[in-house]
């Protein structure tokens, strides 16, 4: 028993570390001038989840289950080309093993997607990179989801108030 707890005292911060691997550059940019931020975590994601079930949209609400956070930056003008190289600089580290799953170009913004299986397993990672003249944004998504459903997410539009 005394082993087994050495082990799990010695490992889980190695487990904690990977887990987390793009946390410390969306907290980073989040709490820099210059940048808007948004932090999705756990409980909301639970509450979201309950409101698509009452809505009656179950897929919605299994996906949001199953997602721990969404975590967004978005530069709020001016050169992105920093942030861009050290967001490049993140999936395409080695030890994170992240691999490119999307590409698309229109009008001079560039998007891709990243994923790479987490820890624990059975968990992911998406990060969406988006650059060029219209917007400068990164987005993280961690949880339990594969691909199909996490697409759900961009047709969900805020509803605007009424003038």
């Amino acid at each position: 028993m005394k082993r087994i707890l050495i082990l799990l005292l010695v490992v889980l911060p190695f487990l904690a570390r990977a887990q987390n691997v793009s946390w410390r550059f969306f907290d980073r940019y989040s709490k820099a001038e210059g940048f808007s931020s948004v932090q999705l975590e756990r409980k909301m994601m639970r509450m979201m989840s309950r409101q698509a079930s009452e809505r009656g949209d179950e897929k919605l609400s299994e996906l949001f289950r199953g997602l721990e956070s969404i975590r967004i930056v978005a530069l709020d003008g001016g050169d992105g080309q920093q942030f861009m190289a050290d967001a490049e600089a993140l999936v395409n580290h080695a030890n994170y093993h992240f691999q490119m799953v999307m590409s698309e170009s229109r009008d001079g913004q560039v998007t891709r997607f990243y994923l790479r299986d987490a820890i624990p397993p059975g968990y992911s990672e998406l990060v969406m990179l988006t650059s060029g003249p219209k917007e400068t944004v990164a987005v993280n998504i961690y949880g339990q989801f594969d691909l199909k459903q996490v697409s759900r997410l961009s047709t969900i539009r805020p509803k605007r108030p009424k003038e």
